[in-house]
């Protein structure tokens, strides 16, 4: 069944939301300087603990340093948008604490689809990102990438595969069943404004992605 990750939750009412929906994982933002970042929150401990049962929660950050500063963190998994240098990949037992690894990576050419391989050698990651590239930002900018760089990268890879990248309510049917990901991730395509879900958008989101899934399963 395809997992569900609703990115760049800024608020208790949004999370629940979203869970409500049908969300599978939840993404927090611990990129500073960003729209939907959330790790000067005084309540974040509140924000993160008080989820229904069953709801993944994914801590996103730009690179292992980031990530560092998350220890004890109610967090399960921890995004990176960088791939830890060699040097610190000793580091990474201590930082994750016991929690998944996904490495998000950014498509823009057929050489990043062919790559994939190498960037992922040696890391034992619980799945991969696919995104796509934006010079301005690491994600959340509503930008869809050629879906044919996905299947390209996907065939090169042993790890579940979750698919971003300007998803929305009206196009993720057809990015599940060109693609075939494990799981899709979405932010602004179920937004009102950068940080505030719209509860309509998300709703359809699940609906849309769940009925894709089965009929990819039935056909």
């Amino acid at each position: 069944m395809i997992r569900i990750k609703i990115c760049g939750i800024t608020n208790k009412e949004d999370a629940w939301v979203a869970a409500e929906a049908g969300a599978d994982a939840l993404g927090f933002i611990f990129v500073p300087n960003t729209p939907r970042y959330i790790g000067d929150r005084s309540d974040l401990e509140d924000l993160l603990e008080n989820l229904p049962p069953f709801v993944t929660r994914v801590g996103v950050c730009r690179n292992l340093s980031d990530a560092s500063r998350l220890r004890g963190v109610p967090l399960d998994a921890i995004q990176l948008y960088e791939p830890p240098r060699m040097e610190e990949r000793a580091l990474l037992s201590v930082v994750l604490q016991g929690r998944g690894l996904i490495l998000a990576c950014r498509m823009r050419s057929v050489e990043d689809a062919l790559e994939i391989g190498s960037r992922l050698e040696g890391l034992a990651i619980s799945g991969v990102l696919f995104d796509a590239y934006d010079e301005k930002r690491l994600g959340g900018g509503g930008v869809v990438f050629d879906w044919n760089l996905a299947c390209l990268a996907k065939s090169r890879v042993s790890v579940p595969v979750i698919l971003a990248g300007g998803l929305t309510p009206e196009n993720v049917e057809a990015a599940i069943r060109q693609v075939g990901p494990w799981g899709v991730d979405v932010s602004s395509g179920v937004e009102v404004a950068p940080g505030k879900k719209d509860p309509q958008k998300v709703r359809q989101f699940v609906v849309n992605a769940r009925r894709a899934d089965i009929c990819k399963a039935s056909g």
